[in-house]
């Protein structure tokens, strides 16, 4: 299949790179707000605030410093196919999962075929991950919702930062434009992936290079300005843009590319708010696409097959925070959305060398859907203590009239040891997303709600204690989710070929339930820290169409998921200092659906034809994934130009984790397909 093929020569096109080496490069960094900077002691199961510091020296494939990485190893939290930037938090879907930047969605989240995420550090403050008891200025969201904040730049001193690795080169400034008045934060990442691999595929045998002409663009650039009108006031004006742009030969003849790309304009006005208060006036223009094609040569005629979809969002958002008194918080505001999909675009071109070109037209699936939005938040108590959060959302919808959402949190410190926490969501999602091949990359496609595809649609609980002794820290609690309105796109196979213009007739609806346990040992010490997170589920899903109409387990159903790690600093002087990690998952294997047998049917012209007998949806759980990663992280402090190197070692029990099945028709068995060997990775950055 055409999808299949694009995974193969993907995959293929990085591998000679993989075992090569990379790096990690950090800056940590304050907070962007008195509000978050209060909220980073909290370090519970539903809401946790991810730092720079945290995520260091984590070994990961490419060896950049990446927040969607880290979140992979948090409880509650399933990983997708090996080494990719997917995710499956508490049942949901992968497209439940909502990244934003300074509160707008991040819709193409990976880098290099998922490997690594777009997000540069360099150009993070922070990023809080929630799962549960949301607060009220992001909805849209069905499972968890990961808020990145962009860094200011410098208003007094000028400085920045280069760093090269394999993968990618990077570069970032901070500067003041005018001192104390206006000030510049800008960052640039490029990857030499596809001249790496000319230079390597040069060296081995022609008869034995899988890719033939490979190309890529692979990119981010990102900058923010911000103008401060007096103590008070300020205006910030941030662009950012990502592009991955892939294509290779197979030696056939023909041609396969991908490529999906983000571009974000965000400004924003921020000025008080009566006496104890902040407003923020922000409109953002938000652009996500991604295409798939083929040039596929049948003899004398060529066959030009390009898939593209669009997603164009424009918002604009007015918010309020406040207090009444030192334990008293409000948070109100309204937002407009209005989003233009135009999923699933057709193009096909067929010439020859003797008759006239011909070319299909695009067909498109143009849909404008407009969402209004009225929120509010009271939060009573002190966030490092007893917490009472409520917040709600108004919505009315184009497509799904009015729904009404609401989220609360409860945290209770009963005794200086001991507390408890409970949290409650009703959510509401205004678009789909249809997941092909679930790598984590770019390639899904994010369709607009309809009559038929109505808004999905979560409900969930958690209930839990956390335990408290000095430098540790235990949590332990319990959820159960359902969901409604899913989608399930019964073949998937067929996501990126000529059948793309009817997706329509290939969804399903149906509905979903998850329970779990979750459970998390934390010990932070300036030398030595460690943490140990593990999760027990259950998910199934329900289509009516599909399995007899029976449940069956999704496809991520990973019944326990265990990650362990660990941190220290082992040298620590004036000019230098030197830290290791090491960090161990374990998770049960996925779902796939295999045939339980066969049976002939006889044809009097053909003869007897094979069939496949499956007994059910997804029956055949994949082998385990485990995987040990260690990594060390080597600072030069000293000198006007502090320097960082790091080295990592990915999978280091060079394990097979399985990716896929596939069924090999000559043998009549079916072969596991795994992807990332053992790969070390080293990165140097200095500081000007």
């Amino acid at each position: 299949m055409f999808s299949t093929r694009c995974v193969s020569g993907a995959i293929l096109f990085l591998l000679p790179l993989l075992s090569q080496a990379q790096t990690v490069s950090v800056t940590d960094t304050l907070p962007a707000a008195i509000k978050e900077e209060m909220r980073s002691g909290m370090k519970t199961l539903s809401e946790r605030v991810v730092k720079v510091s945290d995520i260091s020296v984590m070994a990961t494939p490419t060896g950049e410093t990446d927040f969607v990485k880290f979140v992979q190893t948090l409880p509650g939290v399933a990983g997708g196919s090996d080494g990719s930037s997917s995710f499956y938090v508490r049942g949901g879907n992968m497209g439940g999962n909502v990244q934003t930047l300074d509160g707008v969605p991040i819709y193409g989240t990976s880098h290099l075929i998922g490997l690594t995420s777009v997000y540069p550090a360099e150009m993070m403050s922070s990023a809080e991950f929630q799962t549960g008891g949301f607060t009220s200025e992001e909805g849209n969201i069905g499972s968890s919702h990961l808020k990145l904040r962009s860094k200011d730049g410098s208003f007094n001193a000028f400085s920045a930062k280069a760093d090269i690795s394999n993968f990618l080169l990077g570069g970032s400034v901070s500067a003041p434009l005018i001192k104390e008045r206006l000030s510049l934060n800008a960052s640039l990442r490029i990857s030499p992936a596809a001249y790496e691999y000319k230079a390597i595929s040069g060296l081995m045998d022609p008869e034995v290079v899988a890719i033939q002409d490979a190309k890529a663009a692979i990119y981010d650039a990102y900058a923010k300005l911000k103008y401060r009108i007096d103590a008070r006031k300020s205006l910030a004006f941030t662009v950012f843009h990502s592009m991955d742009n892939y294509s290779f030969g197979m030696g056939d003849g023909s041609t396969d590319s991908m490529s999906w790309n983000n571009f974000l304009a965000i400004f924003r006005y921020d000025s008080p708010w009566r006496k104890r208060g902040t407003s923020a006036i922000t409109a953002s223009f938000n652009h996500y696409g991604n295409s798939q094609g083929m040039i596929k040569q049948l003899g004398s005629t060529s066959n030009d097959l390009l898939i593209r979809s669009l997603l164009n969002e424009g918002t604009m958002h007015w918010m309020v925070s406040t207090s009444s008194g030192n334990n008293l918080h409000f948070q109100y505001g309204v937002k407009a959305r209005l989003a233009r999909f135009n999923p699933g675009t057709a193009s096909i071109l067929e010439s020859t060398g003797v008759f006239p070109s011909k070319s299909s037209p695009l067909k498109d699936h143009i849909t404008n859907n407009l969402t209004g939005t009225a929120h509010g938040q009271l939060e009573w108590g002190a966030l490092d203590r007893s917490l009472l959060r409520l917040a709600g959302r108004m919505n009315w919808n184009s497509t799904g009239g009015i729904a009404p959402e609401v989220s609360a949190l409860v945290r209770l410190r009963l005794f200086r040891f001991l507390g408890v926490e409970v949290t409650g969501d009703y959510l509401s999602q205004f678009y789909h997303t249809l997941e092909g091949i679930p790598l984590g990359w770019s390639l899904d496609m994010i369709v607009p709600p309809s009559s038929r595809l109505m808004p999905e649609k979560t409900e969930q609980a958690y209930a839990g204690l956390y335990f408290l002794a000095g430098k540790h820290r235990l949590s332990a609690g319990a959820y159960y989710k359902e969901m409604d309105n899913l989608v399930y796109f019964s073949d998937a196979s067929r996501l990126f070929t000529s059948s793309i213009a009817g997706w329509e007739d290939n969804i399903e609806v149906g509905s979903g339930t998850s329970k779990g346990v979750e459970t998390m040992y934390e010990k932070t010490g300036d030398v030595v820290s460690w943490r140990i997170a593990y999760t027990w589920s259950n998910t199934d899903r329900l289509f009516p169409n599909l399995n007899d109409g029976l449940a069956f387990p999704a496809k991520y159903d990973r019944t326990h998921v265990l990650n362990a790690s660990a941190s220290g600093k082992v040298l620590n002087k004036d000019k230098m200092a030197l830290s290791i990690t090491s960090a161990f998952t374990y998770q049960t294997g996925h779902m796939e659906t295999v045939s339980a047998g066969s049976w002939f049917d006889d044809n009097f012209i053909t003869g007897p034809i094979k069939h496949d007998f499956y007994t059910s949806l997804n029956n055949y759980r994949m082998p385990p994934y485990i995987r040990l990663d260690v990594g060390a992280m080597l600072e030069f402090t000293g000198g006007n130009h502090p320097q960082t190197l790091n080295l990592g070692i990915y999978n280091l029990l060079n394990r097979h984790n399985p990716f896929s099945l596939s069924y090999d028709t000559e043998t009549g068995t079916w072969k596991q397909l795994s992807l990332l060997p053992i790969m070390p990775s080293l990165r140097y950055s200095i500081s000007f």
